[in-house]
């Protein structure tokens, strides 16, 4: 059985970026730098996504 592709994100305005350190780890967006979610995204990053400040890659 095939892995399924993970969902990768990156900024809407590659101008700017956006990065957070939580106890258990870090996470950063800069440029046209494309990522997946860490496994617990905080609520602050899913705070972003629903606001379309970072954007799901199609």
């Amino acid at each position: 059985m095939a892995a399924a592709k993970k969902k990768k994100y990156k900024l809407k305005d590659p101008a700017t970026q956006f990065a957070e350190v939580t106890s258990e780890e870090s996470f950063s967006l800069a440029g046209e730098q494309e990522k997946e979610l860490p496994k617990n995204p905080s609520q602050e990053l899913l705070k972003r996504i629903e606001a379309g400040f970072i954007i799901e890659v199609e």
